[in-house]
C-alpha cells in the first residue's frame, strides 16, 4: 500500500490522472487511494475533477458512483 507522500510524488509526476491509474500504480485499493487523497484535498494541494457529463450521462458536477476510471484528481501545487 502507498503512503501519502508516494501518492503525491505520483500525482506530482503526472499532474492529473485517474483514481484508477494511482490505484493500480501504488498497488493500493481504490478506497485507500480515495481516502489518502482527501487528505490531499483538505490541504488544498489535489483537487478532484468530476467527469463531463458527456462522459457519464450525469450532471457532471457529482463524482458520487462513478468509476474509478472517470474520477480524476489534479495536482494544484505545494
Amino acid at each position: 500500500m502507498a503512503s501519502l507522500s508516494q501518492l503525491r510524488d505520483l500525482l506530482r509526476r503526472q499532474q492529473k490522472t485517474s483514481l484508477q491509474s494511482l490505484s493500480l500504480q501504488s498497488s493500493s485499493e481504490v478506497s485507500a487511494v480515495e481516502a489518502m487523497l482527501r487528505v490531499w484535498e483538505q490541504k488544498g494541494r489535489v483537487r478532484r475533477i468530476a467527469p463531463a457529463e458527456a462522459a457519464c450521462g450525469g450532471c457532471g458536477g457529482c463524482v458520487r458512483g462513478c468509476s474509478p476510471a472517470q474520477i480524476f484528481f489534479e495536482w494544484v501545487g505545494d
